[in-house]
């Protein structure tokens, strides 16, 4: 048995006519009448009832039929998975990042590898978290810089960058802003005023509130740090950032109506470099994800 009998099969399937299959497969007739004949050899069965003016499917042809389908729909998705890989343009990759990009130097990281790397064509683009673990799974892009929060290991795989640790953002004039650390416990009865919902952030935040035997009285959320130490300053309320994007939020402005105290607890999340599993990647993906790999960041 081999492909294209199967062809044969479901065009006569399809026709209902030797003749029509042929026409249909380019081909003679006979050869449509030898090739069936053949496959109901090899299966010991009868595939048509030919006894009426229109070739109809018996009940193993009816059997046969669905496998057959299911049989050259993989094989044609085969074949345009390999065509793919061979067209593919080994010298470009896409990256995918969140905000966490500018914080974290990861610009700096890419134009480094560039540098090493001239042949590389690295194109990269800003997304949220949410959006970029499913472009990587539906092969919008290659790889991905992103704050890991759940993450399924079955389909992908990730290369740490780099952890991370929760800092508190208080108004300059908060009793305890002149603190050297603090315990987050002790902003239990405080407003606050956190990163996006549904962002590893705010869940990292609130868990990590919940831990301290609390639940934060969340009264604003945002996806940039800038307006959330906008809020801060204020007196709106206090913040949790991790302690780079806090650092990079800070500006002349704000310095001298907001601070970061560092916490006591060790509240952290990772950043880290992605890839779907079971994608082929380009050689400049797979170059600089061992670049990554190899990177003492």
């Amino acid at each position: 048995m081999d492909i294209v009998q199967l062809k044969y099969f479901v065009a006569v399937a399809e026709s209902g006519s030797f003749s029509e299959a042929a026409e249909l497969m380019f081909s003679a007739q006979s050869t449509v009448s030898k090739q069936i004949a053949s496959l109901e050899k090899e299966l010991n069965v009868q595939l048509f009832d030919r006894s009426k003016r229109k070739v109809v499917l018996t009940v193993y042809g009816e059997a046969f039929l669905s496998h057959a389908l299911n049989i050259l729909d993989n094989y044609s998705n085969m074949l345009k998975d390999i065509q793919a890989i061979t067209t593919m343009d080994d010298s470009t990759a896409t990256i995918r990042a969140t905000a966490a990009m500018l914080p974290y130097n990861l610009i700096s990281l890419v134009s480094s590898f560039k540098k090493e790397h001239p042949w590389a064509d690295i194109h990269v683009e800003e997304f949220e978290t949410e959006d970029i673990l499913k472009m990587l799974r539906e092969n919008e892009c290659d790889l991905a810089f992103f704050r890991v929060g759940k993450f399924d290991e079955e389909h992908y795989e990730k290369l740490p960058v780099l952890v991370e640790k929760f800092v508190a953002v208080l108004p300059a004039d908060h009793p305890l802003a002149k603190e050297e650390t603090l315990s987050l416990a002790q902003l239990n009865e405080e407003s606050f005023i956190l990163c996006r919902q549904n962002t590893c952030m705010h869940r990292t935040s609130v868990s990590a509130c919940h831990s301290m035997g609390f639940n934060p009285n969340i009264i604003a959320t945002s996806n940039h740090a800038s307006n959330i130490f906008e809020m801060v300053s204020m007196n709106m309320g206090v913040s949790l950032l991790l302690k780079r994007s806090a650092e990079y939020a800070m500006n002349e402005y704000f310095r001298n109506n907001v601070v970061i105290v560092p916490l006591q607890e060790t509240f952290t999340i990772e950043v880290a470099l992605a890839r779907y599993k079971k994608h082929s990647h380009p050689k400049a993906a797979n170059t600089f994800w061992e670049y990554v790999k190899n990177l003492n960041m």
